[in-house]
């Protein structure tokens, strides 16, 4: 089985509105986020692809109709093919896989964190890495990286310390 017998199926089984895209030696799927859960649905369960191997949140602020995208690496053991699937969103805004597969469970509170992403139907979509009080998104591309005020007003151990802004 090959890349190009699973996007036939796919087209003609679950959705005629998906691209394909080969780039970098790397196997995309390009899909709306309307039909995106049934493609991802479908690939793990008839063509065993049963690793989802990361989720990625893009930010193109510049991309004013689909400025964030999603990217979920998804790896058949079975078949030993890996398949991105990339999905373009309007807004910060798409539907959970967490009931597909429980390594999202993490990997979407990630992307909720560092980009923005709100997955919806997620059961626990809090931060996992940044500080509760942090209330950005360091990964997205509108992210001031010179701007310290959020560190400088924080005394997490409530020395009294506080810090000079540079």
């Amino acid at each position: 089985m090959n890349f190009d017998e699973i996007f036939a199926k796919l087209q003609g089984d679950v959705s005629s509105d998906i691209s394909k895209q080969v780039q970098f030696g790397c196997n995309f799927i390009l899909s709306n986020k309307d039909n995106f859960k049934n493609i991802i649905k479908y690939l793990k369960e008839v063509f065993d692809f049963e690793y989802l191997v990361d989720v990625v949140g893009i930010h193109w602020p510049e991309h004013k109709n689909t400025p964030f995208e999603v990217v979920y690496n998804l790896y058949s053991i079975k078949n030993k093919i890996r398949v991105f699937v990339k999905v373009f969103i309007p807004d910060e805004k798409i539907e959970t896989i967490s009931d597909l597969y429980k390594a999202a469970l993490f990997l979407e509170r990630e992307q909720y964190d560092l980009v923005g992403v709100k997955f919806i139907g997620h059961p626990d979509l809090r931060r996992i890495l940044m500080p509760e009080f942090f209330d950005k998104h360091p990964l997205r591309k509108d992210f001031n990286l010179k701007d310290r005020s959020w560190y400088n007003d924080v005394d997490e151990q409530n020395l009294g310390i506080k810090y000079k802004h540079l």
